[in-house]
């Protein structure tokens, strides 16, 4: 069995056989149910492939997919071949649990030529950080503040070769 198999056994008991009604309150119940089984597939996903070669900004995007209740617009883009993995596992597993593939998070804007320039990581880094925070509700205004002018100036400074002139 290869590890995608061994994964998708693992989560079969979180997949629910019963058909789902076409009303409002059903419909409801059953995003509540995917981004449940997401969730865990997602977990279950971390602790099978581990977490050694994994950009943050992947895993921040997983994140803010959750923390969203799964309605988030899709913008997660695998990029390391771990990455890969895990976002195969987990559209078999939403697959298979009955979810279309439009439930997903995964896009990608293009094809990464090669990994971004440390500074752009690091303006890319600080947005995701600032979002997953600002959706988690642990910033006061001035704190979103103060983070959302260290991002704008991560961002202006790509390709400048300065984000150290950026307040921590």
């Amino acid at each position: 069995m290869n590890k995608w198999g061994a994964l998708l056994v693992s989560v079969a008991a979180l997949w629910p056989t019963a058909g789902h009604a076409q009303s409002d309150a059903a419909l409801s119940a059953w995003q509540v149910e995917k981004c449940q089984i997401y969730t865990e597939s997602w977990h279950q996903a971390l602790d099978f492939f581990g977490t050694d070669n994994l950009n943050y900004n992947f895993i921040a995007q997983n994140e803010n997919f959750i923390a969203s209740d799964c309605t988030a617009p899709a913008s997660v883009c695998a990029q390391s071949s771990q990455e890969y993995e895990i976002a195969n596992a987990l559209t078999l597993a939403m697959m298979n649990a009955g979810a279309a593939s439009t439930f997903l998070p995964f896009r990608c804007e293009a094809a990464p030529a090669m990994a971004p320039a440390a500074d752009t990581a690091e303006a890319l880094l600080c947005r995701a950080q600032l979002d997953l925070l600002l959706r988690g509700n642990k910033l006061t205004e001035a704190e979103a503040s103060v983070y959302e002018a260290q991002c704008a100036c991560l961002e202006r400074s790509q390709g400048a070769g300065a984000p150290s002139d950026c307040a921590q």
